[in-house]
């Protein structure tokens, strides 16, 4: 029985994931919640339960990536395929008198939401489930990694060597794909989605996590971290001002729970029970 009976605007899309060595068959499921008003909540993927990797023993000009370690995900879960967008965080904004964040003059609508802080992130997550009688929240640091692994264990789910313009532009390199040269963000779907049907999750904006800045705790499962300095939390993702080496599935960052950027965003899952 589909994991998605009952729910609405369900489709699928076959696809490929290639794990651990072997073919395995998977077929990406695709759907959105109504909202109150019965408009469409964000397009979310269903991500299967398995083992992956998380981490990497490799330094950057960021920090230690490490260490690599096995993860296991023992609960389907859903995640929004692309970075919330303008239009769809404006919507609680107004709807709660919230301060729109800046744009930057880049453009709104179904660009990337940039300029929102975690407690931002949160806020739009408590009332996309007050709307939608369904949870949602922030990812944790391992489900955003296997998610955006699709069920590799390579560096970027394509493999093991970044490749310009597969879905990120390194300026510093050139010859980008024509429009991705500027330094700002763009409209999720510009390159390919992974094999889970996730666009943007080694550029475009990084995106905010659930769990806390802590140096030497990592999580073997999809749970959070709890501990460490909770006043900051982790970034996850490569950005369009990103260098090539940042924009490793890996990397991570400790950012103020108070921090607004111009690159950065977020994505988030839905609990499926």
């Amino acid at each position: 029985m589909s994991l998605l009976k009952n729910l609405l605007a369900v489709f699928t899309v076959p696809v490929l994931i290639i794990s651990c060595d072997k073919n395995i068959p998977y077929t990406t499921e695709f759907f959105s919640d109504k909202l109150s008003d019965d408009s469409e909540g964000p397009q979310l993927s269903i991500i299967p339960v398995g083992k992956g990797v998380a981490g990497e023993e490799y330094t950057t000009s960021i920090g230690y990536l490490g260490p690599q370690r096995s993860i296991k995900n023992n609960t389907a879960f859903a995640i929004t395929r692309a970075e919330v967008t303008f239009a769809q965080y404006d919507k609680f904004a107004n709807a709660t008198n919230r301060t729109l964040p800046d744009d930057r003059g880049w453009g709104r609508g179904d660009m990337p939401v940039i300029n929102v802080s975690w407690m931002d992130a949160t806020a739009y997550a408590k009332w996309l489930t007050e709307q939608t009688n369904q949870y949602y929240r922030l990812p944790s640091e391992t489900e955003w990694e296997y998610a955006a692994r699709a069920g590799t264990k390579t560096v970027y789910w394509w493999g093991e060597e970044y490749v310009q313009s597969k879905e990120h532009c390194d300026r510093d390199i050139g010859d980008c794909t024509a429009g991705t040269e500027a330094a700002q963000p763009w409209i999720s779907g510009r390159y390919n989605a992974n094999p889970y049907g996730l666009y943007d999750v080694s550029s475009n904006v990084a995106e905010w996590v659930l769990d806390c800045d802590d140096e030497k705790t990592r999580s073997n499962d999809t749970t959070p971290v709890k501990t460490g300095d909770c006043e900051y939390r982790i970034v996850k993702g490569g950005s369009y001002s990103s260098r090539a080496h940042n924009t490793r599935l890996s990397a991570r960052h400790g950012f103020s729970v108070d921090d607004k950027s111009p690159s950065l965003g977020f994505r988030l899952v839905r609990e499926i029970h």
